[in-house]
């Protein structure tokens, strides 16, 4: 499986609509580095609750990744495209 993009809106640290074109990226091999509380894992929860419908550690759940500083009408999702195979 390789990644394409990433986009995610009120989801944990990202508020607004955040796209990660990760397709734009060179080479086989990824760093996603930042300071504590940047919101690397959280990059990683949206990956894989787009895919299993569960963040990535057990011990939050999908009620606990809706940011707490969104607009009470902004949506919450995840969307992840991604190859796999040819």
């Amino acid at each position: 499986m390789r990644p394409l993009r990433l986009e995610m809106q009120a989801f944990g640290s990202y508020i607004d609509k955040t796209v990660i074109e990760l397709e734009k990226l060179s080479g086989e091999l990824y760093l996603i580095c930042g300071d504590t509380g940047a919101g690397k894992t959280t990059i990683f929860d949206a990956i894989c609750y787009a895919l299993y419908g569960k963040a990535s550690g057990g011990s939050r759940t999908g009620a606990m990744m809706r940011s707490k500083y969104a607009l009470p009408e902004a949506e919450t999702y995840v969307k992840f495209d991604f190859a796999y195979g040819d």
